[in-house]
């Protein structure tokens, strides 16, 4: 990518070939439906070419192109909503209105006021670790790139917010 950086379309078609294969397998795991992962990739590519000049040299480039494609992912999420949460959103709201679980809604709402306090007492590395992981999704890998951090304290951050949830909400 260094030499890429400096206007190498050989090196630069060299690390577009490279990645290819690893960044596909990345989306396919990332997508609920696999099909899209090629759409996906092509917007993580020119992402990526538009933000080429943001690889710092002195990390590795790996995580930053899995970054790069993970938004594309997150990204495509958005726009395409996902068919079986609607499908679960309109069962729901079924029993609701059928008289199954009466209060079904108002118990889900005190859960998720409940949550976000124990969330907002969280302190804020352990809330972003767990922000990274179970919201955005990303590997610890990434989470710990993305946090400045290393691997193995994004773990500790996460398993003590983990904990802290756990013994808030029970």
């Amino acid at each position: 990518m260094i030499a890429a950086q400096s206007g190498d379309a050989q090196a630069y078609d060299a690390f577009v070939r490279d990645i290819t294969p690893l960044l596909l397998t990345y989306l396919r795991r990332r997508l609920s439906n696999t099909d899209d992962a090629p759409d996906v990739l092509q917007d993580a590519f020119m992402n990526l070419h538009r933000s080429r000049h943001t690889y710092d040299p002195v990390r590795p480039v790996e995580p930053w192109a899995f970054t790069i494609a993970l938004h594309a992912a997150v990204d495509h999420r958005r726009r395409t909503p996902d068919a079986s949460i609607h499908d679960e959103l309109e069962g729901a709201d079924q029993m609701v209105t059928d008289g199954r679980h009466g209060c079904g809604r108002l118990a889900d709402l005190e859960g998720l006021v409940d949550f976000a306090r124990a969330m907002q007492a969280l302190p804020a590395r352990q809330r972003e670790a767990f922000e990274l992981l179970q919201v955005d999704g990303l590997s610890v890998e990434a989470a710990a790139f993305r946090s400045g951090t290393t691997p193995g304290a994004l773990k500790v951050r996460a398993h003590r917010a983990y904990k802290a949830l756990r013994c808030h909400l029970t």
